[in-house]
């Protein structure tokens, strides 16, 4: 068979083998066959023979990829590479979004981690390091993630933008972020229907293309943003300037509603229970002890329904407004004062304290009335302190007992406006409740 080429290497006799490949033909004719299996081939070639026909040919096989489990395994791990690069991606859009609040060096850090893995992904997939697609996928993340920050600016207006609008309660301050790559000082000015309420200029962006500014509610503050109906009442335009640059928008309505327009209370009875028969048969005697009370301030919305009915209980719905003010309250019987707090409350936001050295939180509009130095504490069924005021402190027999607040808007300066009183109330029973026999039904308290 002298004109054979010299066969291809057998890389396994057993014909289950996949890839199995032969080289036969004569010197003038080489072929490569693939005899058994599925293995992908990918490159093969032969070397010319000498013109003696003698041994020459030479065969050189490179396979890569493959559907066996090495293959699998690869692409595993790539998809997993460039899935954890896109989530990367996704968190530094997100900080580059927000980039204020992030040291520059921390996204742009996370922005190559993201970019190797993306690469070492399809890596993995295609089998090689290729020098265009990793430059092209390097391209892409910072083309990416440099969207949330030009975006940030008013491409009609120029490079300067005003947004990230906050009350800081603190200093009661309006604090916004001024951006500007305009190279030059911004000024910034705020409006109300019209006429100018309040400025600043020399603006400095600094390094960083952005600077946070204060503006005091003291000054700019003209009323709530929104009416009780929940329709806008007043608007408050800014404009920021840099050079030739201008850009104008609208602070955000709903950090300047403001202006509580509504108050009320939870007047609701704190009883003793005590039965008669040891087997919980007989009569109840019912011992009042008091009125727990609850301070609801904000906005009402009459369309709503507060969804709780018990007795002595207010049954407005109050939408809650962080805000400055103070309040006081009373407690009156047929036109008289029978209990008065004697203390001013003062809100900060949804905080409050008060002359006498207690406090609270404003939670949905409520807050739970406690004043250690005229209340009393019992628990409830579940062990929970209950704070009253106690019956000999007001009550002088069943009838009507209305509750007065008066609230008073402030301002950091100290000044005061828009002081208003709202008053509810209830008609209680209790002496009846207590003196009724063991056929009559509880009365409760109905509003009055």
């Amino acid at each position: 068979m002298s004109g054979l080429l010299d066969k291809a290497k057998d890389v396994s006799k057993d014909e289950d083998v996949e890839g199995v490949v032969n080289h036969v033909g004569t010197a003038d004719e080489p072929k490569l066959a693939k005899e058994k299996g599925t293995g992908l081939l990918q490159k093969a070639s032969v070397a010319e023979t000498t013109s003696g026909g003698s041994k020459k040919g030479k065969t050189t096989v490179k396979a890569s990829g493959g559907t066996g489990p090495a293959g699998e395994m690869s692409s595993a791990t790539g998809q997993a590479g460039i899935a954890l690069g896109f989530i990367i991606l996704c968190v530094v859009i997100y900080m580059v979004w927000d980039l204020k609040n992030w040291e520059g060096i921390i996204p742009f850090m996370l922005l190559v981690v993201g970019w190797g893995l993306t690469s070492w992904g399809f890596k993995e997939m295609k089998g090689d390091w290729n020098r265009n697609r990793m430059t092209a996928i390097g391209i892409a993340f910072l083309v990416v993630s440099a969207i949330p920050y030009f975006a940030a600016f008013s491409w009609e207006g120029g490079n300067v933008r005003a947004s990230d609008f906050e009350i800081d309660e603190a200093s009661d301050t309006l604090v916004f972020t001024v951006y500007n790559t305009g190279g030059e000082e911004a000024t910034a000015s705020i409006e109300v229907a019209g006429e100018e309420v309040w400025s600043k200029s020399g603006i400095d962006a600094g390094s960083t293309g952005y600077s946070d500014v204060e503006a005091p509610l003291s000054e700019i503050y003209q009323g709530s943003t929104f009416n009780q109906d929940g329709n806008s009442a007043l608007t408050y335009t800014i404009k920021v300037s840099a050079g030739n640059h201008e850009w104008e928008g609208e602070v955000n309505p709903d950090v300047l509603e403001r202006t509580v327009t509504a108050a009320g209370v939870d007047m609701i009875p704190v009883t003793e229970q005590e039965d008669e028969d040891p087997n919980g048969q007989g009569h109840t005697e019912t011992t009042h002890l008091g009125l727990q009370m609850g301070i609801g301030i904000g906005m009402e919305k009459t369309n709503l329904n507060r969804g709780e009915s018990g007795e002595g209980q207010w049954d407005a719905y109050i939408k809650q407004l962080s805000s400055d003010y103070t309040f006081t309250i009373v407690i009156t019987n047929e036109g008289s004062t029978v209990w008065d707090a004697s203390t001013v409350f003062t809100v900060n936001g949804d905080s409050m304290t008060s002359s006498g050295g207690d406090s609270g939180t404003f939670t949905t509009g409520w807050m739970e009335l406690v004043m250690s130095n005229s209340m009393d504490t019992t628990q409830d069924e579940f062990g929970e302190d209950v704070h009253y005021i106690p019956r000999d402190d007001f009550y002088e027999g069943d009838g009507c007992y209305k509750t007065t607040l008066t609230i008073t808007h402030t301002i950091s300066t100290g000044g005061s406006y828009d002081s208003f009183s709202k008053t509810n109330g209830f008609h209680y029973y209790w002496e009846e409740n207590e003196n009724r026999d063991s056929n009559t039904d509880y009365k409760p308290a109905v509003t009055c």
